[in-house]
């Protein structure tokens, strides 16, 4: 339908897992005409239910998008996964929409994900309302979760609709903008005292009267929601259909439109996300690239949202990222899985653009304007996995497909390590992971087999010692021989490697001095310990032979690796761990379990700090005992944890450890050493 901003709606369904918002999405489109019958997650007939993945594991792992009418408004709604390890999904899709919608169960309404996706929408400046599902079952008390959710989000979360009774007599919903049922004044009440706060002129007006006119009521309930004023409160049954035709014309009616952004500072209530940098208007086109899907058959589709202006077929941008313009072929409206092609889209429109292989998430397009528009910040993913294809040939393929799941996908990132070679992806969890491999399989042919990275131990010296070795060899014709003399010891941690020459008398020609210390630094990068590189020595070498004849660079170089081993294998060397600066954010409850377990993991805590209700915690952890933890943080607190790790430092193995270590290390180059012969 030919439309214009003011009747565009953008919405985002967001929330814990298993509170209702695919069911929600279902129900409303069947409620719509939209779909034939009332789509189910449990038997896969869900409509968001797009990805072989999503319905084997009966959840939603990617924001889907689909354009509903409601009256004369075109609503576009993303459904988006519950699991906090698809958190770059939902951010994503918040950043592109004027109205998060919270689905929250009756049973279980304010998680710690909840709470954290609650302050990105608030960072973000986008509008909030809740909609309480599960008020059908037994023991539920809607009253009960309005009040909690009060406590944790404010005086704004008013009841805008609210059930004739819950568990098995719930049967029907009552609106509150129209007055009905016995609640009905004392709602509207709560609405109007937090309307009034939109703007100085309102409040002064609503103190002299005690009310708001019903004019002023309508007027102003979308200002109120786009500033964070008001948050509206919504009772649904999604399997019965109750609730939504209130929900479906609050949406229509008094959910904000992009026209209602763009005035005020990023960050501000009522900002949306860009704050000053565009206006919804018919200035100079400007959008912003929300999702990319990659498809083996149909290429890479680009959905966006237009910002400002207006943008036809065969017009062209300009991705302001790379410079370069491209023509826009065909523009599509999206709804799952399907696409309709359409002639133009207004600002403030969710759309998308196919077949331009140059498009990555976040990117700003023009009209040629020098704009870009901020990027989402999101998590930084903490589980690697180093992975090889199972079938011999595939080397090449896995780079270009993982290459293709990471555009998708800002949490999911790969790189070969210099190091060990071992070319690792890192992702939010091994579920994250595992979604990612089953995709690879499906989309790209490319079936993986993986495992732990290898920890990047050092190898270091903790005494003096004399390193000598002298090299002979005697085969007919000339012959190679050099001997070497050296002193090694331990440097201050940071300080790196120093070569010290301190020969007299020309016991060692000066022209083959570099040649030791070459020698010398060919074994820092594998060390006699596990082969691990070697940090924080000195070698100072001070004495050795030559042979007018025989002695060369390469004799020299042998000598010199062969002496600093062995005066290396006498300095008793010691491995050294990288440790982890680790930030843990878990509720309250959970603090003492979480930190006895840090504790066996070799831990140390750094500091603690609790801020409404959610505990964080700092420490220093070995890498070691991280490479799992996002499975046992998991465990510890029923998936309500989060955590960050950067490197801090690296500090001595226990020697317990370390013998297990080289043990396990020998073993795995001997196996590695077997296979190649």
């Amino acid at each position: 339908m030919a439309h214009t901003s003011e009747q565009v709606r953008n919405v985002a369904l967001v929330g814990h897992g298993h509170a209702g918002k695919t069911a929600l999405l279902d129900a409303i489109a069947f409620h719509l005409k939209l779909s034939s019958r009332l789509g189910s997650t449990a038997d896969g007939t869900s409509l968001s239910d797009i990805d072989a993945e999503e319905k084997e594991r009966r959840q939603t792992l990617s924001a889907h998008l689909f354009q509903l009418p409601i009256g004369d408004t075109v609503c576009n709604v993303f459904d988006t996964p519950g699991h906090p390890d698809f958190l770059g999904e939902v951010l994503a899709a918040m950043d592109a929409v004027e109205t998060a919608l919270f689905v929250v169960n009756a049973a279980n309404p304010v998680t710690f994900h909840l709470r954290h996706l609650w302050k990105r929408a608030g960072d973000l400046g986008i509008g909030r309302a809740i909609a309480i599902t599960h008020l059908d079952q037994d023991n539920t008390d809607f009253e009960a979760v309005v009040e909690e959710l009060r406590t944790a989000f404010g005086h704004a979360v008013v009841p805008a609709s609210y059930p004739n009774a819950t568990g098995a007599a719930f049967k029907s919903v009552h609106d509150v903008t129209h007055r009905e049922g016995p609640k009905a004044e004392q709602y509207h009440d709560m609405i109007e005292e937090d309307e009034a706060e939109v703007d100085d002129t309102l409040m002064e007006h609503y103190l002299e009267t005690g009310h708001l006119d019903e004019h002023e009521f309508e007027e102003n309930l979308r200002r109120a929601v786009a500033r964070g004023n008001l948050v509206p409160v919504f009772a649904v049954c999604p399997n019965r259909g109750l609730g939504l035709e209130q929900l479906l014309e609050f949406i229509s009616h008094h959910f904000p439109s992009p026209v209602c952004f763009g005035a005020r500072p990023a960050g501000e209530p009522g900002s949306g996300a860009y704050g000053q940098l565009v206006e919804p208007d018919d200035g100079p086109f400007v959008a912003k690239v929300c999702r990319v899907v990659s498809d083996p058959y149909v290429g890479r589709l680009s959905v966006l949202r237009c910002l400002r202006g207006k943008l036809s077929k065969d017009q062209n941008v300009v991705d302001v990222r790379t410079g370069q313009s491209h023509k826009v072929a065909h523009l599509y409206a999206v709804h799952g899985k399907d696409t309709k092609e359409i002639g133009e889209v207004v600002a403030g429109d969710l759309f998308a653009v196919g077949k331009i292989e140059d498009f990555l998430l976040g990117d700003t397009l023009t009209d040629g304007t020098r704009l870009e528009l901020p990027r989402v910040a999101f998590p930084v993913p903490t589980y690697s996995r180093h992975i090889w294809p199972k079938a011999r040939g595939d080397e090449q393929k896995i780079g270009h497909a993982v290459e293709k799941i990471g555009i998708e996908d800002p949490t999911f990132l790969h790189d070969r390590d210099k190091e060990t070679g071992e070319f690792l992806v890192t992702g939010m969890s091994p579920l994250h992971l595992d979604v990612h491999f089953q995709r690879l399989n499906r989309k790209h042919h490319v079936a993986v087999e993986h495992g732990p990275p290898t920890i990047p131990y050092r190898e270091t010296i903790t005494a003096r010692a004399d390193g000598h070795h002298r090299h002979k060899k005697q085969s007919g014709g000339r012959g190679q021989f050099a001997e070497v003399y050296l002193r090694v010891a331990p440097k201050q941690h940071g300080e790196g490697f120093e070569f010290v020459d301190s020969v007299v008398g020309g016991s060692i020609p000066r022209q083959f001095i570099p040649e030791v210390e070459k020698g010398v630094r060919k074994f820092l990068t594998r060390g006699s310990l596990a082969g691990f590189p070697v940090v924080d020595v000195q070698a100072e070498v001070y004495d050795g032979k030559y042979h007018d004849v025989d002695s060369d660079q390469i004799s020299f170089q042998l000598a010199g690796e062969r002496a600093f081993l062995d005066g290396f294998s006498k300095a008793r060397p010691i491995l050294l761990e990288p440790v982890m600066d680790v930030e843990i954010h878990v509720p309250e409850r959970f603090t003492g379990d979480v930190a006895g377990n840090l504790s066996g993991a070799r831990g140390r805590l750094a500091g603690m700090e609790v801020h409404e209700g959610v505990q964080m915690i700092k420490a220093h952890v070995p890498l070691a005992s991280m490479l799992e933890y996002s499975t046992q943080l998991r465990s510890i607190t029923a998936g309500e944890g989060t955590y960050t790790m950067q490197f801090a430092h690296y500090e001595p193995v226990p020697p317990h450890l370390q013998a297990e270590i080289v043990k396990n290390r020998k073993a795995v180059v001997d196996q590695h050493h077997g296979e190649h012969r």
